[in-house]
């Protein structure tokens, strides 16, 4: 049976098969999205009532290897890894591209294209525009990406799995951070993003470093 004719016997069962009958114990909001989308093909919603022994939380370690131009602050990333700790992997490809894109979000943070500024006196953005706030594009993505699950089922859910969400987001900017912290020698950053003035200003301070240095963390 196909997902198209699936809907269709769901709407015509009606009933708690297409929205028109919602669980009690749902959240508002659900039953509002589920109300709105009533008769419309197959829909389920449903409260997680799982019992659980407290929060269920995902890790992401983060590697990356970068090689920095000294001569004019500007810097590529050659290498990122990124293993999460998620449970169980339930679908390889969507949680491979969840891990890289929101590393990739990360990576947007460390290397300064996302970056927020606002007027010091009226608090408002100035860096609101394509043109002053430019995404992060595929010319930003490192030449070599690779990510890896531990897989280690997860005891606190029915299928061993969890979400992955934001974590790669924090590892993907901190390990940009951390490896151009290693290659420019004793500097630390503790913000992002890192620009080329930034480092250009960190070896003006004379901090040790040896040129076409490269730096893995």
């Amino acid at each position: 049976m196909s997902l198209a004719h699936a809907a269709q016997r769901a709407v015509q069962l009606g009933g708690i098969y297409d929205g028109h009958e919602l669980p009690k114990d749902i959240n508002k909001w659900t039953v509002a999205s589920a109300t709105a989308l009533a008769g419309q093909g197959l829909l389920a919603v449903a409260r997680d009532n799982y019992p659980r022994d407290g929060g269920t939380f995902s890790y992401v370690a983060s590697f990356a290897e970068v090689e920095v131009d000294v001569q004019t602050g500007m810097y590529r990333i050659l290498d990122f890894l990124a293993y999460a700790d998620v449970g169980t992997v339930i679908h390889p490809q969507a949680l491979g591209g969840q891990i890289l894109g929101r590393s990739i979000m990360g990576i947007g943070h460390a290397i300064g294209g996302q970056k927020f500024v606002y007027d010091q006196h009226y608090g408002l953005p100035l860096a609101k525009w394509f043109y002053n706030n430019t995404p992060t594009t595929i010319l930003d993505v490192p030449f070599n990406m690779e990510w890896g699950a531990v897989g280690i089922p997860d005891p606190e859910t029915p299928v061993g799995a969890r979400g992955i969400g934001e974590p790669p987001v924090g590892g993907g900017c901190a390990a940009i951070l951390n490896a151009l912290s290693d290659a420019l020698g004793d500097e630390v950053f503790r913000r992002a993003p890192v620009t080329a003035d930034v480092i250009l200003a960190s070896l003006e301070a004379g901090r040790p470093i040896q040129y076409g240095q490269r730096a893995n963390i």
